[in-house]
């Protein structure tokens, strides 16, 4: 019998949860954890694989979602963001948001080679 995806939650599944937007990545979850989810709480995958686009899958296996006590407490990433650059040389610019012991801190990076 399949769970609901958030760790250790032994609810049946009546729903699945978009892991990103846009993408067919999806896992089921229970309809207290989707309202939850849905609302904004804070949450993380840990572990599993996804299904290959070609394959038409709906969700991914595996995958379990930390949330509340299970998510680590501290170094969060709150935020990120990913923009194709364009010049000589191709690759994307990457900043990260974390809330770090000291506050939140902004790490920016440059990943070339990588098109």
């Amino acid at each position: 019998m399949t769970t609901c995806s958030v760790l250790r939650c032994p609810e049946t599944p009546a729903s699945v949860f978009k892991l990103m937007p846009g993408s067919n990545l999806e896992v089921p979850v229970c309809t207290g954890h989707k309202g939850v989810l849905e609302g904004g709480a804070h949450w993380m995958v840990h572990g599993g694989t996804s299904v290959p686009p070609e394959n038409d899958a709906q969700e991914s296996t595996g995958i379990s979602l930390l949330m509340g006590a299970d998510l680590p407490d501290r170094n969060r990433l709150i935020g990120f963001g990913v923009s194709p650059t364009i010049g000589d040389e191709l690759g994307f610019a990457v900043e990260l948001n974390i809330d770090a012991p000291n506050g939140q801190q902004r790490v920016a990076f440059w990943m070339t080679g990588c098109r």
